[in-house]
C-alpha cells in the first residue's frame, strides 16, 4: 500500500484536490531537501489518481498494490542510466520514454511518468523531453524529483509547475520515528534536519558521524590559513564516489549550524546544535541576517560546483576560505 507520506500536509491535500477536479498540471517539479518524502509523494499521487475506490488510496485495488513495488505498467520511473558511468539521465532514454508514450495507457485512468533525480537528466536529454514536458500525452503527468532545482534548465521549470516540499516538523517526526523503533529518535530528528527517510538510514553512530564532521569544520575554522587547507585537501583526497558522501555531510552539518545562528540572531534558540550553543551564538553575533544569507550562498555555490563535478578540493578550499574570512570579518565588526 502507498501510505500517505509524512508532513506537508497542505501540500498533499492540495494535490488531492487538484487530482479531483482533473486540474492537475501536466508536469510537476517536486522539489525539496534529499529524504522529505518527494519521491513517496509521486508514487502516493500516482495511487490517489488511480484508485478504484472513493476514499483513494484504498491500499487494497490492483493499482494501489502495484504503484508502491513499482509494478504498474503506466506509472514509469526514470532514473539514471545504468549504462553509462556517470550519474546521469541520458537522451537515449529521454528518446525510448517517448516511444512508451507513444502506446496508449494499458489500465490506468492517468499516466504518472516519476524522473528521479531529475537534475541528472543532461541538457540533450532534458531538450529532447521539452516539448512532452509541455505537452504530454492526454492523461498523461510527469513528476520532476530534485533536491538541486537551480540544476535544472531554466526551460524545464518554466514548463513546470513547482511544488516545494518542507521539513516535516520534530513534533510530527519523533513520534513517528519511536513507531518505527528507532531508538533516540529525538537526537536523530534532530539530525535528520525534518527528512524522514533520512532520519531511517540514521542510526546512532550517523548521528555520532554528523557530529564528528561538523566539529572537524570547526575546528579547520578556528585554525590558520594552512590548517583549513590541510583540512579541505584531507577531506577530498582519493575516489569521488568515496569522498563525496563525507562531503555531503559537512555540507548538511554547515547548513544546520547557519539555520541555528539564523534562528539565534532573530532572538529564538537553538534547533539543531544544542551541544554547540556557544559556536552558535558567535556566529549568530559575527554574521547576523545578512552574513547567514551570505554564508547560505556560499554552500549553495560549492553544492552546484560539486554537482557539475568541479574539481572538490578547489570547491573545498573557496567555501572555507569564504566562510572563514565572513566570520572574522563579522568577529572584527562586533568585538567594535
Amino acid at each position: 500500500m502507498t501510505a500517505r507520506p509524512l508532513g506537508n500536509d497542505k501540500l498533499l491535500d492540495r494535490l488531492r484536490t487538484l487530482v479531483e477536479g482533473d486540474r492537475l498540471h501536466p508536469c510537476l517539479l517536486f522539489e525539496g531537501p534529499v529524504g522529505v518524502g518527494k519521491a513517496m509523494s509521486a508514487n502516493w499521487l500516482a495511487s490517489v489518481a488511480n484508485c478504484e475506490a472513493a476514499d483513494a488510496p484504498c491500499g487494497e485495488c490492483w493499482s494501489c498494490r502495484q504503484i508502491p513495488l513499482g509494478q504498474h505498467p503506466d506509472v514509469i520511473h526514470v532514473g539514471v542510466d545504468p549504462k553509462k558511468t556517470a550519474r546521469i539521465i541520458s537522451v537515449a532514454q529521454a528518446r525510448d520514454l517517448q516511444r512508451q508514450l507513444m502506446v496508449k495507457p494499458f489500465h490506468a485512468r492517468r499516466r504518472f511518468v516519476i524522473i528521479d533525480p531529475a537534475d541528472a537528466m543532461t541538457p540533450e536529454a532534458a531538450n529532447a523531453l521539452l516539448k512532452t514536458f509541455e505537452d504530454p500525452p492526454s492523461q498523461t503527468h510527469f513528476v520532476l524529483i530534485t533536491g538541486a532545482p537551480a540544476s535544472l534548465l531554466i526551460t524545464v521549470r518554466s514548463r513546470s509547475q513547482r511544488i516545494r516540499f518542507a521539513p516535516v516538523s520534530k513534533d510530527a517526526l519523533v513520534p513517528w520515528l519511536e513507531q518505527q523503533g528507532v531508538e533516540k529518535a529525538s537526537l536523530v530528528a534532530q539530525a535528520a534536519e525534518g527528512c524522514p527517510g533520512r532520519a531511517l538510514t540514521m542510526d546512532l553512530s550517523g548521528v555520532d558521524e554528523w557530529r564528528g564532521a561538523r566539529d572537524a569544520l570547526l575546528a579547520a575554522l578556528d585554525g590558520d590559513v594552512a590548517a583549513q587547507l590541510k583540512y579541505a585537501e584531507t577531506l577530498a583526497r582519493g575516489d569521488r564516489s568515496k569522498w563525496a558522501p563525507k562531503v555531503d555531510l559537512m555540507m548538511d552539518a554547515l547548513g544546520s549550524l547557519l539555520r541555528d545562528a539564523l534562528s539565534v540572531s532573530h532572538g529564538g534558540e537553538v534547533l539543531y546544535n544544542r551541544d554547540r550553543q556557544a559556536t552558535v551564538d558567535a556566529w549568530a553575533r559575527a554574521l547576523g541576517p545578512a552574513g547567514v544569507a551570505a554564508a547560505t550562498v556560499f554552500v549553495g555555490d560549492a553544492r552546484e560546483r560539486l554537482e557539475r563535478f568541479v574539481n572538490g578540493r578547489l570547491v573545498l578550499d573557496a567555501l572555507i576560505a569564504k566562510l572563514s574570512a565572513r566570520l572574522r570579518a563579522g568577529e572584527r565588526h562586533a568585538a567594535v
